[in-house]
């Protein structure tokens, strides 16, 4: 199949072999015509090329894309196969003497509640709650503020 540059190029070499008198209108019109179609070509041609480099930059973006997300989301692949209750049962407590995050599920504040159980920071071995604190507030009344 023969690009369109080809077609064009055709139809001019037809139109210069007749000689066509630049004078008459019909001649006119047609010469004025194969320049348009000439100068179409070009521009699609030039179409054609930066869609071609838009295309590149595209599966390269794509491309980065993709690994940008397998590093942020690599450590959610994880978490996908563990259940999700899980998640929704947990807090986090932060030790007020060295700032450790403690997690604590949902039955152990329960048990605290129960029992009076203390929940104690691995990292430090202090008290981070338990149920003596309460009773402790609600028995001491604030001191005065001067």
């Amino acid at each position: 199949m023969k690009t369109l540059r080809e077609k064009v190029a055709y139809i001019r070499g037809i139109a210069d072999g007749m000689e066509l008198d630049r004078d008459n209108p019909q001649s006119k019109l047609l010469l004025q015509t194969l320049e348009l179609l000439q100068e179409m070509v070009a521009e699609i041609d030039d179409l054609v090329d930066r869609v071609g480099d838009n295309e590149d930059l595209l599966e390269a973006l794509d491309s980065d894309l993709a690994d940008v997300e397998e590093y942020i989301f690599a450590d959610d692949d994880d978490v996908c196969c563990e259940d999700e209750d899980d998640d929704l049962n947990e807090f986090e407590i932060q030790c007020p003497h060295c700032d450790e995050i403690v997690y604590v599920d949902e039955e152990d504040l329960e048990d605290i509640a129960d029992d009076g159980v203390e929940i104690l920071c691995p990292n430090c071995d202090k008290v981070i709650f338990s149920d003596d604190d309460e009773e402790e507030q609600e028995q001491d009344p604030p001191a005065p503020v001067d």
